[in-house]
Parts: structure tokens; C-alpha cells; sequence
């Protein structure tokens, strides 16, 4: 076996076509300790490798029946079926890069607090290395590996581009991995980890309105690993996957394109009906079903080209949702693969003018009419965070109610609206400590950090509101503020308000301009 690069390079004839099929012996022995006291793992790098180019990375997560230190087990049956991936074919439509670590133990090692931080070491080291694209950074596992890549992905959901958990399971918020692409595999006869493990996971995934395709199997047992990353659409569909805009073009896919073809829309109708396509790369298509969550559903018209009746919309948020079904892609193992997409539609009394307040959250407390008329709506739309009161009289506002209550810890908010320019206000008062230097802590707006070691009191004082603004231009259908503890006590929000700036510089999603 080649054991380092230049050997492997010396190995390779280049511009002499497409390389045989990738097998164990191709990967490189590596350890993300200098003393081999790390994780082990093992690199693929693709013939015909040039420094000057980005190349994207896929990282393979093992079963627990692979678990050691030898750092060849985890590639055992070809990685069963993994090396599939980086089959000829595929790396002629794309070179890739593929990572296969191995975890010393067989208990959901994966998801082990030591294991996430070798794991992200692993990528770390491989970007020194190699020139991997960090836009495109794709996990998949089976079993274990499964649950490891619901882990690693929840660990650090801003590195991937595309998830691919196998015969999988494990548990948590799935909120904030909205914006990353899965595509999930298993079998309802697996008789080692209960398909329940998958779709559990799946529908907390679209819950939070993330886009998710899912092949469930009606046999196959636990073993589909093989016949999974055969599935002729997987590498096409990782590959046109970049970490942050994921894509609603390639199969399979179902789009929404009207009312709006954005993840938002404001509307101050009372209904609408939604229509849009499907593209399963002309595989079948046997349904489209429609939901409003926690609401009506039903079955579109069409499949393909799709219209669903008028759907009634309740003041303020309302989730949307289409799902296609199709087929699994694998006849032997029968059963169906489901794909998703979401539409948030915020309906308001009326469509707000420049100037106008899009939205006003009353932070831990309930719904509150402000001095100055701004109807303030209970806590909504947070991610995360406790809830705390006070009764104090608080200084510079005719609104001390909203300083009474706030979210305190490690949050987010995020905010459906239509694309354009915003006025985002947040609200702040020390009711709680004593002294200054009791409470820092960061808020960063549409991923741009804002306040870095806040301390309300040592720039507001004591009981006294203080108001910060920030003028965000969206391009992603929502706000996003994320609120961290600093380096000593807890961060702390009592109230945000948007408003829809009067220098605007472009609308998109509203019912009308």
C-alpha cells in the first residue's frame, strides 16, 4: 500500500484516462496526531490530483463491527459499499477526495465529545494538505456511522455541504440544520436498528423546513449499505451541493414556484393555493402531497407539473409544505423514496410600506401593545435559550414591561421575511446583576458579528432600557441573530423588532411591491 503522497503519486499515470475502481490499497494512512496517538484514518486522493485545483472532500463514517485502531478495518468489504462513491465513473463526472477515520470503540463512538473534536482535527489537517473545496464537504455513514453523521453534522452543521446517513438513529433539535441537504437510506425490515431511527429524523428535518429526500426500502434488512451508493442519482446530487446555498435543481427535487419561488413570502391574504414541478430524472413519480403544519393536507393535482387547492392561512406564521414520492431507485428491495420543499408564508393584516414594522417579539413574554402603538407578539421564532422576569421600574421608556422579561443564554432568533433591506432592533436592560462586568456576551445579524463582549450595564447602567439598530440586506428569506454567552455570566435579548427600511434597495416574496 502507498503510504504517502509522493509514493501515491508515483503510482499514477497521468492523462492516461479514468482510473481503475478505487479500492482499500488506494488510501493513504494518515493520524491526526503526529505521534499516531489521534484518530486514524485514511485518504483517497483522486489520479490525477493537481494542487492548483479545488477538489470537494467526502468523509465516510463506519459501523460499529469496523471500530479498532488498526486503520484498515473501517474499509473492510470495499467500505460496505462505499467506495462506490469514488467509482470510475463517478470521478469522471468529478474527482473527489474521500476520508475514512476510524473510531476505537463500537458504542455510538461517533457522537463522543472526543471523537467530534479528532473528527474535526481529521478536516482541519486534510485542508493543510490537500486543496479541498470547504464549500463542498459531504458525510455519509451506515449504522453507527449513520448516527455519526446526524453527530457531526449537529456539531458543526456550518462546515457540510450534503448529509447521507445510513440505517441510521440518534436524537436532538434538527432546527438549526435547516439549510443543510440530507438524503437518507433504510429499510423497514431492519432487524438491527429500527427504521424509526431514520424517520424520526426526518420528520424532525422537515419540520424545521429543511429540504430531505428519503429512500425508505421495504426489505433489505440492515446490510443496503452496497446497493445504497449504487443509487444512480447520490453522486450527482452531492456534487451540485455547496455548503449554504443548497440546490433546487437537481433530481430528485420538487420545487414550489408559485406563489413565490423563495423559501418566504408575505402575504395579507387569507389563502392560496401552491403549484409547481418535479424532476426525478424522469424516473416515476406516483404522488404529491401537501400539508400546512399542524393544519389541512392533502393530495395535489399532478405529479410532475402540480397545483394544490387553496390552502387557508392563519395570521402570522404558517409553514407550507410539498412532498413527492417516487421510486427507491433499487427494484429488488422495493418500497420509495420521498422528497421535500418548504415555504414559510407569513400572512399580516395588511403589506407593510417602508417604515413600517414587519415584526416586533415580545422576548420571553407575551403579547404587549407598546406607548408608541407597535404591537409587540409573544416570544416566537427562537431557537434554544431559557426565559427569565423581573418587576423592576425601568428608566428611559414608557415600556418597562418589555424589559421585565428576556432570553437569556445561548440562542436564535430567525425571522422569515421577504428579500430586501431591514432595520433590525434589539432591545436590552440590566435587571438582573449589580455590578458591571457581571454579564458579557456577542450577538452577531445575519452572520456578522455586532456586539462582541456586550455589557448592558456598563454601557446603559442599571434598570435602563438601551435600544441598538443594525441595517441588514437580505438575500436568504430570513433574519437570523445569534446571541452567545461571553466570557463571564449569560447573554441576554428582551425584545427585537424588524422594520422595513424606507431606502429599500429590492423586494422579493411580498404579495405585492
Amino acid at each position: 500500500m502507498f503510504k504517502s503522497l509522493a509514493a501515491w503519486l508515483a503510482g499514477c499515470v497521468l492523462g492516461s484516462g479514468i482510473a481503475a475502481a478505487a479500492v482499500p490499497g488506494d488510501f493513504l494512512f494518515r493520524n491526526t496526531a503526529p505521534d499516531n496517538t489521534g484518530m486514524p484514518y485514511r485518504i483517497f486522493v483522486p489520479p490525477g490530483y493537481n494542487a492548483t485545483l479545488t477538489y470537494p472532500l467526502i468523509v465516510f463514517l463506519h459501523g460499529a463491527g469496523e471500530a479498532g485502531t488498526n486503520n484498515t478495518a473501517q474499509l473492510n468489504n470495499n467500505a460496505n459499499g462505499a467506495l462506490k462513491l469514488i467509482s470510475d465513473a463517478n470521478l469522471a463526472i468529478q474527482p473527489v477526495l474521500m476520508a475514512a477515520p476510524q473510531c476505537p470503540t463500537n458504542s455510538s463512538c461517533w457522537g463522543q465529545a472526543t471523537q467530534l473534536v479528532r473528527l474535526n482535527a481529521m478536516l482541519d489537517q486534510i485542508a493543510g494538505e490537500f486543496h479541498i473545496d470547504a464549500d463542498r464537504v459531504h458525510v455519509t455513514g451506515l449504522s453507527m456511522g449513520g448516527n455519526g453523521t446526524w453527530e457531526f453534522v449537529r456539531n458543526r452543521p456550518d462546515r457540510f455541504a450534503s448529509a447521507v446517513p445510513m440505517s441510521g438513529y440518534g436524537g436532538g433539535s434538527a432546527t438549526a440544520l435547516s439549510g443543510i441537504p440530507f438524503w437518507y437510506f433504510h429499510a423497514i425490515d431492519d432487524g438491527t436498528v429500527d427504521v424509526d431511527g431514520s424517520r424520526n429524523q426526518v420528520n424532525a428535518l422537515r419540520d424545521a423546513n429543511a429540504r430531505v429526500i428519503y429512500t425508505e426500502y421495504a426489505t433489505g434488512n440492515h446490510g443496503i449499505w452496497s446497493n445504497a451508493y449504487a443509487t444512480p442519482l447520490l453522486f450527482r446530487w452531492m456534487m451540485a451541493q455547496r455548503r449554504g446555498l443548497p440546490s433546487r435543481v437537481t433530481p430528485p427535487v420538487v420545487r414550489i414556484e408559485q406563489p413565490t419561488g423563495e423559501p418566504t413570502w408575505t402575504t395579507d391574504l387569507d389563502q392560496t393555493p401552491l403549484s409547481g414541478v418535479v424532476d426525478n430524472d424522469g424516473q416515476s413519480v406516483t404522488s404529491v402531497a401537501w400539508l400546512r403544519k399542524n393544519g389541512p393536507s392533502g393530495i395535489a393535482s399532478g405529479t410532475t407539473i402540480w397545483n394544490t387547492p387553496p390552502i387557508a392561512l392563519l395570521l402570522g406564521i404558517n409553514d407550507l409544505r410539498v412532498t413527492a414520492t417516487g421510486t427507491s431507485y433499487y427494484a429488488p428491495y422495493g418500497g420509495a423514496t420521498t422528497f421535500n420543499a418548504s415555504l414559510r408564508a407569513n400572512r399580516v393584516s395588511s403589506i407593510p410600506d417602508p417604515g413600517d414594522t414587519v415584526i416586533a417579539i415580545n422576548s420571553a413574554g407575551p403579547s404587549y401593545a407598546a406607548v408608541d402603538g407597535t404591537n409587540f407578539i409573544a416570544d416566537t421564532l427562537f431557537e434554544g435559550g431559557s426565559t427569565q422576569v423581573s418587576a423592576h421600574t425601568i428608566a428611559n421608556t414608557a415600556d418597562g414591561t418589555l424589559y421585565n422579561t428576556w432570553r437569556w443564554g445561548n440562542f436564535a432568533y430567525r425571522i422569515p421575511v421577504a428579500n430586501g433591506r431591514y432595520e433590525v432592533y434589539l432591545h436590552f436592560a440590566e435587571t438582573y446583576n449589580t455590578a458591571v462586568g457581571q454579564r458579557r456576551f456577542n450577538v452577531s445579524v445575519q452572520g456578522t458579528p455586532r456586539l462582541q463582549e456586550f455589557d448592558i450595564a456598563a454601557e446603559a447602567g442599571f434598570d435602563t432600557a438601551l435600544v441598538k439598530r443594525y441595517d441588514v440586506d437580505v438575500t436568504t428569506g430570513e433574519i437570523l441573530i445569534e446571541v452567545s454567552n461571553g466570557s463571564i455570566g449569560n447573554a441576554r435579548v428582551d425584545a427585537v423588532r424588524v422594520v422595513l427600511s424606507a431606502d429599500r434597495i429590492f423586494i422579493s416574496g411580498f404579495e405585492s411591491p
